[in-house]
C-alpha cells in the first residue's frame, strides 16, 4: 500500500491505550528485525501479537523483543519529560522503516506510567499468572454463563479448546506445544 493511512486510536481507560501502544510498538519494532548474520527474520510477528493480547504466559522471545526494543523507546520519552510540569499532555512521533510513524499523546503521568506495563513483578511466577487468569475465567459464579456459550459450540471439540484457553490461558490450537511459553505476560 502506498498511500498514506491515519488511524486515532483513544480510549478512556488508561490500560487499553497502554496495551494498544505496546502492541503498536510490537508490530512496528518488528519489521526489519535481523538475525546474527544480519539477514531479516520472517518470523510471524502477528502470533507475537496475539500472545501479547490474549496469553497469560508468552515465550521468552517475546518478552526479550518487548524488553530490548519496545520498553527503550518509553523509557526515553519519559527521561526526557522527567522535568515537565505534571499534568502536561506530551507527545512523542516515532519514526519507522518505510515511512511508518507513531504518534501517542498522553499526559505525563501516563507517560511515566507506560514502561511498568513492559516489567514482570518480581514476585510473579508462571504459576501466578495462570491462577490470576484462572480466577477470573474459571470464577464459580460464572460457571452457568460458560455454559450457555458452550452449548452453543457447534463441536465438543470447540468446548475443549475454549475449556482449554480458560485453564491454561494460552491462545494456541489445540494440541500445539506449550513449552516455549515460559513466561508471563506483564
Amino acid at each position: 500500500m502506498t498511500q498514506q493511512i491515519n488511524f486515532t486510536i483513544n480510549d478512556r481507560e488508561f490500560d487499553v491505550v497502554a496495551r494498544n501502544t505496546i502492541l503498536l510498538l510490537l508490530a512496528l519494532t518488528a519489521q526489519g528485525s535481523t538475525d546474527i548474520q544480519g539477514m531479516t527474520i520472517p518470523l510471524d510477528f502477528s502470533e507475537a501479537l496475539i500472545h501479547v493480547w490474549y496469553s497469560a504466559l508468552i515465550p521468552s522471545s517475546i518478552m526479550s523483543h518487548l524488553q530490548d526494543r519496545v520498553k527503550p523507546m518509553i523509557v526515553d520519552v519519559c527521561s526526557r519529560i522527567a522535568n515537565k510540569p505534571p499534568n502536561t499532555i506530551l507527545a512523542k512521533t516515532w519514526e519507522f522503516s518505510a515511512g511508518r510513524t507513531l504518534r501517542l499523546v498522553l499526559k505525563k503521568e501516563d507517560w511515566l506510567k507506560l514502561p511498568e506495563f513492559l516489567d514482570i513483578p518480581d514476585d510473579m511466577t508462571l504459576g501466578d499468572a495462570t491462577q490470576i487468569r484462572r480466577a477470573v475465567t474459571l470464577a464459580p459464579e460464572r460457571a452457568d454463563y460458560r455454559d450457555r456459550w458452550y452449548f452453543k459450540d457447534a463441536s465438543p471439540f470447540m468446548r475443549i479448546a475454549k475449556q482449554r484457553f480458560r485453564e491454561d490461558g494460552l491462545l494456541l490450537p489445540f494440541g500445539h506445544p506449550r513449552m516455549a511459553f515460559d513466561t508471563p505476560n506483564p
